[in-house]
């Protein structure tokens, strides 16, 4: 990825985000009041952490069943590297970060990111071993 595009990628995701994030909060607190948006916010990030927790477990022990079985746990590997990325998102307050947490608790969502970050890994590698021969 060239360092330009880097670049404007990390600026909105670390202030345009944040902005975001700010304006969707202070708009749902305005509609249905300060203590519903903040217990909202709170039961995203207890629901979150219960349900990181549980699908954690399960990637845990499917890696457990492919290191028993002679297989390499790729996939559970992935998995448990999205849940990684997942619970901070549902435990950083806001509409958004919990919106883009629960999508990542969706295991199809999961498997076609996986397939996805795989193909982008395996390209970068291919790419890196032509330019070393």
């Amino acid at each position: 990825m060239h360092p330009g595009l880097m670049f404007f990628i990390l600026l909105a995701v670390f202030i345009l985000g944040p902005i975001a994030e700010i304006y969707v909060l202070l708009t749902a607190a305005e509609a249905f009041g300060v203590l519903p948006v903040i217990a909202a916010c709170l039961g995203t990030a207890f629901l979150g952490g219960f349900l990181i927790r549980l699908q954690g477990l399960r990637a845990l022990n499917a890696a457990r069943m492919d290191l028993e079985t002679g297989r390499l746990p790729v996939a559970s590997a992935v998995d448990g590297a999205l849940l990684v990325v997942a619970a901070p998102l549902l435990m950083t307050p806001g509409f958004l970060t919990d919106s883009l947490g629960f999508i990542l608790l969706v295991p199809p969502v999961r498997r076609l990111l996986a397939r996805w970050a795989l193909k982008a890994i395996r390209g970068h590698i291919v790419r890196h071993d032509d330019r070393m021969r």
